[in-house]
């Protein structure tokens, strides 16, 4: 079993991993021309140079670093000369960090690397979908050296093992995802995300993320959600190992160290006691880092009045809404091994609510209060009073 771990560029992390069967440390500048799947406003705000430092704390740890250029959409920049240099310069930047691998969503920047970088090993993003044998297969043909699956395949064994078997290079899950199952929003979610981290976009407007709006109160309100999204519990890993994947992704780029590390800890034991919550990416007070504030002091572009509500959006514990007793949850994940998610109603089946009433405890009156005040600022953002 290896982790691979988000950095949040603290420059003790590395050494506190060191102890750790961790592989591989994953992360971004902010912004850049490529971007990634997390606004910049969301992340560290640090420079080139503490890349560089950061790389070489993770080698001197025996750890590989990881850079993520994993965008879904590039707005077409590097089909102009202006974009273009900009992406290679950038490439040719990475290239001196000592950077081990890169992480890229789609063809044409895997076959830009693979034809000027060969030195990168590449691996493809969730953001890529990976969810057939046909699609992977197709990755593989572009001569990438590692594949991430769609989350949404955690709990098909089925599908994970026929595409484990038709490939050659090895499979990455992540670990402790919490999107909505099947989320409407997904594309949406990650193309916002994606141009809010781009050099030459992400000052263009003020992201206020509704998509993570709408995901949070729907999760608040109705916590069967959070039973449905396809984390893998820390006891649960061998699973996957036994049909060959070994791989394990920890999340969140803009966690503490100390969220972080214990997350690891919990996977490193295949082992945690507590609310299985505090292992996912929801809001809890002291496991995220502060966002970037200034990034939205942008009174030409809105109301700063209605912008100033998003302070108050993350500042709460979601697990003071739901305790989810994961020492309650064993023997959870054997019933997907014989029930096909995506042929049958969540209404028809019910296992998950049945799992939530067995084993979580709901706070309804802490979810509504939060969750209205999720409901007020997408209803700013719907009807236009952000601008006035």
């Amino acid at each position: 079993m290896e982790l691979r771990v988000s950095t949040n560029w603290d420059p003790a992390l590395p050494g506190m991993l060191a102890n750790y069967p961790v592989g591989e440390v994953y992360g971004k500048l902010a912004d850049d021309v490529i971007g990634g799947c997390r606004p910049s406003f969301l992340l560290p705000q640090i420079t080139r140079d503490d890349v560089h430092n950061h790389v070489a704390a993770c080698h001197e740890a025996g750890i590989k670093f990881s850079y993520l250029i994993n965008t879904n959409c590039l707005n077409n920049v590097h089909y102009t000369r202006e974009g273009y240099g900009q992406i290679r310069e950038l490439l040719d930047w990475l290239a001196t960090t000592g950077v081990d691998r890169l992480t890229i969503a789609f063809p044409y920047l895997i076959q830009l690397v693979k034809t000027h970088y060969p030195q990168f090993e590449v691996k493809v993003s969730s953001v890529a979908r990976i969810n057939t044998v046909t699609r992977a297969r197709q990755f593989e043909d572009l001569g990438v050296d590692e594949l991430i699956v769609d989350e949404m395949l955690n709990r098909d064994f089925d599908t994970l093992q026929a595409i484990n078997e038709a490939v050659d290079v090895p499979l990455e899950v992540i670990a402790n995802p919490c999107c909505v199952w099947e989320c409407a929003q997904q594309q949406e979610h990650v193309n916002h995300d994606g141009h809010a981290s781009q050099t030459h976009s992400h000052n263009n407007y003020i992201y206020l993320q509704y998509p993570y709006v709408m995901c949070t109160r729907q999760k608040l309100l109705d916590p069967v959600n959070i039973i449905r999204a396809r984390w893998i519990r820390p006891e649960d890993m061998t699973h996957y190992e036994d049909i060959g994947i070994t791989r394990f992704k920890v999340v969140e780029r803009f966690k503490t160290s100390g969220a972080l590390l214990s997350a690891v800890k919990a996977y490193a034991n295949r082992h945690y006691e507590g609310n299985l919550c505090d292992l996912l990416t929801l809001p809890n007070q002291g496991s995220f880092l502060p966002p970037n504030f200034e990034y939205f002091n942008k009174p030409d572009k809105a109301d700063m009045s209605k912008v100033a509500l998003v302070a108050d959006l993350m500042n709460f514990s979601f697990s003071d809404a739901l305790n989810v007793r994961n020492k309650d949850l064993d023997g959870f994940i054997d019933f997907f091994k014989e029930h096909d998610c995506r042929r049958t109603s969540c209404d028809a089946c019910g296992y998950c609510d049945r799992i939530l009433d067995e084993c979580a405890d709901w706070n309804e009156e802490q979810a509504r209060r939060q969750a209205a005040k999720l409901e007020e600022f997408a209803h700013i953002l719907l009807s236009g009073a952000l601008f006035g």
